[in-house]
């Protein structure tokens, strides 16, 4: 299992690289306890994507679209449904990111 840990093998490629340290020795320091808990922390932490300019207004224009379209106990108007809201949002925010 822990021969097919990235972090182990690339530990070991970096330290065979720089030629200083035998092959051997290398591949006990990579696949040393250390190095197996620190690839598990890697695994478990999970990159959080920063949100785009383009979701941000997005997300705007659905609030002022959804409340144009629903009714005060929360359904829909007559003829309007959650693709017309999406539609109608992403046209507005098309609409303003083509102004600049």
């Amino acid at each position: 299992m822990a021969d097919d840990c990235p972090t182990c093998r690339a530990v070991e490629a970096l330290l065979v690289g720089s030629r200083r340290v035998p092959k051997p020795v290398a591949r006990k320091i990579a696949r040393s306890s250390v190095t197996r808990e620190a690839d598990k922390a890697i695994r478990r932490t999970k990159t959080v994507r920063k949100a785009s300019e383009y979701q941000k207004k997005l997300s705007k224009h659905m609030k002022i679209e959804r409340e144009k379209a629903t009714k005060k106990d929360g359904s829909y108007r007559k003829g309007m449904s959650q693709a017309k809201v999406m539609a109608r949002a992403h046209k507005c925010v098309k609409k303003e990111m083509n102004k600049r």
